[in-house]
């Protein structure tokens, strides 16, 4: 059996970053970068937690990798409920990949029982919808909120990062020392060759939910987070293999801490209207940042399929979208209504994403009105009438097959892509 060696934890940087020195069989190199080792940096020195516990960011991203590459990882010692949470995690993502075969270990020489001092409550921060609208429900809970540079804005984006940051502290309702971050490299220590195995995206099919709450932990252990929020992506009516759900979300747990899946019970229509009504009946405001597009100017970049989602969710909700982080494009609906064009494929996913506003706007009586009331009904009503169902899985092979090819020459051949940049 192939395997994968933690041989030292160390730390550095007046112990706040953890860095994981391993050895990896020749047959599975390939898909780790051989110039990065996985880290995670704190703002505050962790270097005295238990090492059963240290070693959590670690697995969370590397043993996904071991069952589904399939080799063996050897460590010193783990946390004994993390070791028992590995187990139930397997056996979740084996239920929802059935056309893959799980294999690969965790081979440990010792378990620990620890025990988190504290009953504090954490909450993963990215400033969007899901996290800021769990946030407002939470928000008597006084949570830690947690950020984590090199999820969603790359490590090297320092711009961006800076932004991010910024908007957290200009937030009316944050407060400024509940504000932790966190950085990892937990999108760089591996290559392409990883994505291959699940037809491109192991980020938000497998990785994102186990890698994000693990690295918490050390931070977590520190500050004394017993209970962590985590917002949901989803609700039941949609089921398909994503990397984060109530299944595997709640199956995260170390020495005595529990994780929530908040929200599951909630479309994100409403969760749109939840954060109307907490702007409106607290007297703030709240701008929301749900893409990371490099076209973004300010909060937003305001033109994307998920940004006009959002707005048209708010102008359902009989709010102004330029009062929430948003710069509303003068051509909204026919943006809106192009996405449904003839060439366009769709999937489940987002066809319930479209399919929930359809219903809202179906519901209402009225609307926020950007400039012509008669005129924004009419194009609402065509929206209402599309058949969403036509253009499922449309083009699928085509487009699948094009995302691949465009992927792979990306990663395979990226003085090309930057060269390209240039010139354009």
């Amino acid at each position: 059996m192939e395997t994968l060696e933690l041989n030292r934890v160390v730390y550095s940087d007046k112990g706040t970053k953890i860095n994981y020195e391993y050895v990896v069989s020749n047959n599975v190199q390939k898909y780790f970068t051989n110039d990065e080792f996985l880290y995670s940096k704190y703002q505050v020195d962790v270097s005295n937690i238990p090492y059963s516990i240290a070693v959590i960011p670690f697995l969370s991203n590397i043993m996904p990798i071991a069952w589904f590459v399939g080799f063996d990882v050897k460590i010193e010692e783990v946390d004994k409920v993390f070791l028992e949470s590995l187990e139930a995690l397997k056996q979740e993502f084996d239920k929802h990949h059935p056309d893959k075969e799980l294999k690969g270990s965790l081979q440990v020489k010792k378990v620990v029982n620890n025990t988190i001092d504290g009953d504090k409550n954490g909450l993963l921060f990215s400033g969007g919808l899901d996290s800021f609208e769990s946030y407002t429900r939470n928000y008597d809970l006084d949570p830690i909120l947690v950020s984590i540079h090199g999820a969603d804005v790359a490590i090297d984006d320092t711009i961006r990062w800076n932004d991010f940051v910024r908007f957290n502290e200009e937030e009316q309702i944050v407060k400024n020392e509940n504000l932790f971050y966190i950085e990892s490299n937990l999108r760089d220590f591996y290559t392409y060759q990883l994505e291959l195995l699940v037809d491109i995206g192991w980020w938000g099919k497998i990785q994102h939910g186990m890698a994000l709450i693990g690295a918490i932990a050390p931070l977590g252990y520190h500050k004394g987070i017993s209970k962590i929020f985590i917002g949901s992506s989803n609700t039941e009516e949609i089921s398909f293999g994503w990397g984060s759900s109530p299944e595997i979300d709640e199956k995260m747990k170390w020495a005595n801490s529990a994780v929530v899946h908040d929200g599951y019970h909630l479309r994100r229509t409403d969760k749109i209207e939840n954060i109307v009504a907490y702007c409106k009946e607290n007297n703030t405001s709240i701008n929301l940042r749900v893409c990371y597009s490099e076209k973004r100017d300010g909060y937003n970049c305001n033109v994307c399929a998920k940004c006009q989602r959002t707005i048209l969710g708010l102008i359902l909700s009989g709010a102004n979208p330029n009062d929430f982080g948003f710069m509303t494009p003068s051509n909204l609906y026919e943006l809106v209504l192009n996405n449904f064009n003839e060439n366009n494929s769709m999937t489940e996913g987002l066809k319930h994403e479209w399919k929930c506003l359809q219903e809202k706007a179906t519901a209402v009586d009225d609307f926020f009105v950007l400039e012509d009331k008669e005129q924004e009904s009419k194009k609402i009503n065509t929206f209402i009438n599309l058949n969403l169902s036509q253009m499922i899985n449309k083009h699928s092979e085509k487009v699948k097959k094009q995302q691949k090819a465009r992927f792979i020459i990306r990663n395979k051949f990226p003085w090309l892509v930057n060269l390209y940049k240039k010139i354009k």
